[in-house]
């Protein structure tokens, strides 16, 4: 009998147990021109990078508007990701960053004009 009861006990905590929600991570960042000003309005994309085969899929591309040229790139898992910045009239820019158990910041990113 208390075998019959410890194997119930130990058949129903999995249908207890949930799972904890997998963490998410952000980058962040400010986009500014040459002189330091921040740019408004740009576009974001955002690959997963595969590091065996160099292959990139995309999982995130947006526009962003912002007075003070800040950014936000969030529920990315750890990996690592391939960040591409385009603002018309400027530079082209883009970041590899690697995320491991933390958010993290690309910083401060100057583009130059390109007219």
């Amino acid at each position: 009998m208390m075998k019959r009861i410890l194997l119930i006990i130990l058949v129903s905590i999995p249908l207890f147990a949930t799972p904890s929600p997998k963490k998410t991570f952000t980058i962040w960042g400010r986009i500014v021109d040459s002189g330091f000003s921040p740019i408004e309005s740009f576009s974001i994309k955002v690959f997963e990078l595969n590091p065996f085969t160099n292959q990139k899929k995309i999982i995130q591309d947006f526009k962003v508007r912002n007075d003070n040229g800040e950014f936000l790139i969030k529920n990315l898992n750890s990996e690592n990701y391939l960040i591409e910045i385009t603002v018309e009239n400027y530079t082209r820019y883009s970041i590899v960053k690697t995320l491991g158990n933390k958010n993290e910041s690309v910083g401060e990113i100057v583009l130059q004009n390109t007219w």
